[in-house]
C-alpha cells in the first residue's frame, strides 16, 4: 500500500459511516471498543486512533449491544 492510500483507523471508521463524527470514532477506539479481529471474537489487540488501515485487515467494532466484524477490502 502506498503512502497516498494510507488512512488512520479513526478517519476510516468515520468515512465508512460506523460513527457520525471522527471524534466519536476516536472516543470508541480509546475506550477499547475497536480491536483487531481474531477469529470471531473481540479478544484481539486494541488499536490506537493513528493505526493505519490496510486491505485485508479485520476489526471488531462494538457499538452498544451490537458487534460488527469488519474486513477491509
Amino acid at each position: 500500500m502506498t503512502d497516498s492510500l494510507a488512512v488512520r483507523i479513526d478517519k476510516w471508521l468515520w468515512a465508512a459511516r460506523f460513527f457520525k463524527t471522527r471524534s466519536l470514532a476516536t472516543d470508541a477506539i480509546d475506550a477499547g471498543h475497536v480491536r483487531r479481529g481474531s477469529d470471531g471474537s473481540i479478544s484481539g489487540d486494541r488499536v490506537k486512533p493513528a493505526h493505519i488501515v490496510r486491505i485485508g485487515d479485520s476489526y471488531a467494532v462494538q457499538r452498544g449491544e451490537s458487534l460488527h466484524e469488519i474486513v477491509v477490502t
